[in-house]
């Protein structure tokens, strides 16, 4: 496992999250404003109802460091989307003259992932930190979704590719990817951590073997 910094809560409060929305941006960075991560949440829980708990599905780092406060969590799939590395990360798990890949959500097949509830009296400020996490740099849009449950049906938000995001790298093929996460290191660590913890998660949770396992066997071939 990686050496890098540790992706706690008090990171993601907003005062701390506008520190380094201004150091991204005097590296020349596109990052979004405290207020349009506000509109964008304020325009996603139009549909929650007063005193409603809110749940989100996490299918990458999210699953094995939420770092937002929940109540209840449940394996869950989403079907008609799956996870991809298709993010370039300059600042996370890679640097700009290594870039490292995150997961985000592509349309088509299915995946199975961690859904997480949020307890209505802290909707507002729990997502703020996760808004302050997921929808800094514009690589994710967010999107309610369906999850599918041992306990039925809930529905979730999620953070799917934004395809117009200038860090959107398309879909890559998977020795490319491999050599990518192979090598990528920054603040956060090594992307192969995020790779190894992401399958560690998956294997708990009792999904079979597949492009992501597939995706590590590859890369332990080059390290």
């Amino acid at each position: 496992m990686s050496d890098g910094i540790v992706l706690r809560r008090e990171l993601l409060l907003s005062e701390n999250a506008e520190r380094a929305a201004q150091f991204f941006r005097a590296a020349g960075i596109t990052v979004s404003s405290l207020e349009e991560r506000a509109a964008s949440l304020a325009a996603t829980l139009e549909r929650v109802a007063a005193g409603d708990d809110v749940w989100v599905f996490g299918y990458g780092s999210l699953m094995w460091n939420p770092a937002f406060q929940h109540v209840e969590l449940r394996t869950s799939r989403l079907r008609g989307w799956h996870r991809r590395f298709c993010v370039w990360n300059t600042f996370g798990r890679g640097s700009p003259e290594a870039p490292g890949l995150s997961l985000a959500l592509e349309t088509g097949g299915s995946c199975i992932g961690t859904a997480f509830r949020i307890a209505a009296r802290e909707v507002q400020t729990e997502l703020t930190v996760l808004w302050n996490r997921e929808m800094l740099m514009g690589s994710y849009l967010a999107r309610w979704v369906r999850l599918h449950t041992d306990d039925g049906p809930i529905d979730a938000v999620t953070f799917v590719a934004n395809r117009n995001n200038e860090r959107y790298a398309g879909r890559l093929p998977l020795p490319r990817v491999a050599e990518v996460l192979a090598r990528a290191r920054g603040p956060l660590g090594a992307a192969r951590d995020y790779l190894e913890r992401t399958v560690a998660e998956l294997e708990r949770q009792g999904a079979r073997d597949g492009e992501m396992h597939a995706l590590l066997r590859a890369v332990n071939t080059l390290t």
